[in-house]
Parts: structure tokens; C-alpha cells; sequence
């Protein structure tokens, strides 16, 4: 359950955070609502921003994805996206949906104008690791930076919360989310899967220059600080172009 906060009722916190999303990632952006221009942060505004054409080359290979979630071997790519995620059916809580990186319905109004988002798991049934890294491009770094300030200021409302994944076909599932971490402009927090055996994601989101990066790491007690690595490595790969 939510703790509540200031003594205003836990989902109206939300509901104001999330407006704080849309506004404060569309100031200064020119964006539209429709998500196809927008703005993004960063701390050197004299960058030129990232080009959409460049994305892909900021995802991690898969050795190197194998490598942060401390596997034996390369997590293959499973999927490669050029849209965003749309998990509203499954989840629904739809303030806590920021557990899916590359979420639609987190950045819609944003002005984002790009995003690659790729899964990489082994093969089913078997597999021991399951991660998505994106990368969103917004039209300047101003907006990047401001999604990010607001995702800190929302991401914390969901903390310590109980949130359901529908699974037809079989039963639902149910996450804890653990306390959120802001450190050096990494936000970070892991979901435990109830009665799930160490099952857990690891969620990190920071921003550089004009590209917000999304990552979910998932594996049976994970290791420790994976999408915080993941994120910090495409980070520095954005800030050398």
C-alpha cells in the first residue's frame, strides 16, 4: 500500500505528479501532445543534441548486457523497438506504470521525439535474465533533463507499493517496489516479484544531453546495481557523441 504524504490522499499525489511530468517535460520544449516533438536535459546546453540516427548505436551489446547482469554468457536480443511500450492493459495501476521503461502513457505529452527500446532474454522457458535498455530522444537537452526532474519527483510516490501484472493465461502477478534512489542523477529502485524466488527488476532512468535512458534489468537476485550500470554505460556513450 501507498504511504501517504502530507496528508493528501495517496492517488491525488500521484495524479499531481504526473501533471508535474507533462508540464515540466514540455517547458521551453515546443512540443505537441502527440509525442512527436518535445525537449530533454543535459548539463552541457552548447552540445549539439543527439540525432534520431544515432540511438541505436547507444544500446549495450548483448556481452556487454551479459556482462552487467553478471551472466555466463551474452543475453541475446530478443526485439528491437522504434515505438513505445504500451503495457496499460496489463497493469492496472496506471500510476506506477514507470516500471515498464519506454512506457507510452509516462511519456505521452512529453514532446519525446525518438526512442529505441530493445529487449534482450534468453530463450523461454528457461531464461535466467530479461532486460529492456531505451534510449529517448527529446528535441534539445532542456527537456530531457526536465523529464528527469520530474520522473524524481514522482517515481518516489510509488515507493513501497504493491502493484499487479495481469497474466492471461495463467495467474497474476504481484511486485513490491522498494525505496527510490537519486544518486548522482541516476534514479533507481527494484521491484521484487511476491513469492517469485529472488525474482526481481532493477529500474534506473538518468538523462544526458538531449536522450533519456530507460532501463529495466530483471534476474533472480540480480546483480547488484546492473540497470544503474547499464544506464551509466549508454549514458557515457551519449556523452562522447
Amino acid at each position: 500500500m501507498f504511504k501517504g504524504q502530507g496528508g493528501l490522499d495517496p492517488s491525488k499525489r500521484l495524479a499531481v505528479a504526473a501533471a508535474a511530468v507533462v508540464l515540466l517535460a514540455g517547458c521551453g520544449s515546443g512540443g505537441n501532445s502527440d509525442g512527436t516533438s518535445g525537449t530533454s536535459g543535459s548539463t552541457a546546453p552548447s552540445r549539439p543534441p543527439v540525432a534520431a540516427d544515432a540511438l541505436d548505436g547507444l544500446l549495450l551489446s548483448p556481452a556487454e548486457i551479459g556482462t552487467a547482469m553478471a551472466a555466463d554468457a551474452e543475453v541475446p536480443v530478443k526485439a528491437t523497438l522504434t515505438q513505445m511500450a504500451d503495457t496499460s492493459a496489463g497493469k492496472p495501476d496506471k500510476n506506477c506504470r514507470f516500471t515498464q521503461p519506454a512506457e507510452s502513457t509516462i511519456y505521452a505529452s512529453s514532446g519525446w521525439k525518438a526512442v529505441r527500446s530493445q529487449e534482450l532474454q534468453e530463450p523461454v522457458p528457461n531464461f535466467a535474465h530479461h532486460v529492456i535498455q531505451a534510449v529517448v530522444q527529446f528535441p534539445d537537452a532542456k527537456g530531457a533533463s526536465n523529464f528527469f526532474k520530474a520522473s524524481a519527483e514522482f517515481w518516489p510516490l510509488c515507493a513501497n507499493h504493491e502493484y499487479q501484472v495481469l497474466s492471461p493465461g495463467g495467474p497474476d502477478k504481484v511486485f513490491t517496489m522498494g525505496p527510490i534512489d537519486n544518486t548522482n542523477n541516476v534514479l533507481s529502485t527494484t521491484d521484487t516479484l511476491q513469492d517469485g524466488n529472488g525474482w526481481a527488476c532493477q529500474r534506473a532512468l538518468t538523462a544526458s544531453n538531449n536522450v533519456v535512458v530507460d532501463v529495466a534489468a530483471c534476474a533472480t537476485n540480480p546483480a547488484a546495481g546492473a540497470a544503474v550500470n547499464i544506464a551509466r554505460q549508454i549514458a557515457d556513450k551519449v556523452g562522447k557523441l
